[in-house]
């Protein structure tokens, strides 16, 4: 099994014929991997823009690409058929979605399919590496701290070039492969469902018709003396999150419970948080 991992670089900017932004692609990179993570292959090409008539200053300062660099590229269907080839039959890897959703919004734009049709498997890196490095949280592991955790010497590569942060994501991906745990990360990308989740983002649910469950099943115990409170009312929707009073019948302690509940694709994330009446502190929980 061979593996693509590949990264993109783009530009923000607006669409008239969309009537909306779109992060146009001006350079695809790519780094090809067996099974024994030996690089067998690399990719690069700058696209030549056809929608924006100059680079925003963060993508000049993170590139250093010049518009007139990018005025020599190939044309976008040229560019993406010139990878296709690459990278077809083939796992491909990214870190994080991101360029999974940028490459679907410019195939809609240039070739009207809201697909990668060549794709059939896909990986997203960033998660499998923030799993193999036994990381907590939810925070998104970046590429930058990824390579100081698994101590690479990357002082020699371009960084913010599609090639450049391929080639580091690769090195990443070699350090930390295992092959049974990359299986349970790749996923079937044939299905419109892995769109789905792609090309979902997730949000705060504000009307209390929108839950999938009863806000009386929330309770909330007293920061003071941890007893379980009584609830006095009901929740009520209040800046984008639920509000109600709560007392602690042992120790006398009063406050307001928030909760706020996030939707996810295929689950929802409950975050609550105790607010002192008088204003004077707060405890999260």
């Amino acid at each position: 099994m061979n593996y693509v991992i590949f990264d993109l670089e783009w530009n923000g900017c607006f669409s008239k014929k969309l009537n909306s932004h779109i992060n146009e692609i001006i350079e695809i990179g790519a780094v090809k991997l067996n099974d024994n993570m030996e690089i067998i292959g690399k990719f690069s090409c700058l696209i030549r823009p056809v929608l924006s008539t100059r680079l925003s200053s963060s993508v000049k300062t993170l590139t250093s690409l010049t518009f007139d660099e990018l005025k020599k590229g190939v044309p976008f269907d040229y560019g993406y058929n010139k990878f296709r080839k690459f990278a077809d039959g083939c796992v491909l890897m990214t870190w994080s979605t991101t360029d999974i959703d940028t490459l679907v919004a410019n195939l809609a734009f240039h070739k009207k399919i809201n697909t990668i049709p060549f794709m059939k498997h896909y990986a997203d890196l960033q998660l499998y590496c923030h799993d193999m490095l036994g990381l907590s949280g939810k925070n998104a592991l970046g590429l930058q701290s990824a390579e100081e955790l698994v101590d690479l010497d990357t002082s020699d590569i371009p960084h913010h070039r599609a090639l450049g942060d391929s080639i580091v994501t690769a090195m990443c991906f070699q350090k930390l492969y295992h092959p049974g745990a990359i299986k349970t990360y790749i996923q079937d990308s044939t299905k419109q469902e892995f769109y789905d989740q792609i090309f979902f983002h997730s949000y705060v649910i504000e009307d209390p018709d929108d839950l999938s469950f009863s806000l009386e099943n929330i309770f909330f115990c007293c920061p003071e003396c941890g007893t379980r409170c009584r609830q006095n009312g009901d929740f009520e929707p209040k800046l984008k999150g639920f509000s109600t009073d709560f007392i602690c019948d042992r120790c006398g302690f009063a406050f307001i419970g928030r909760v706020q509940v996030r939707k996810k694709y295929d689950s929802v994330n409950i975050s609550k948080k105790v607010i002192h009446l008088h204003n004077d502190a707060h405890t999260s929980h």
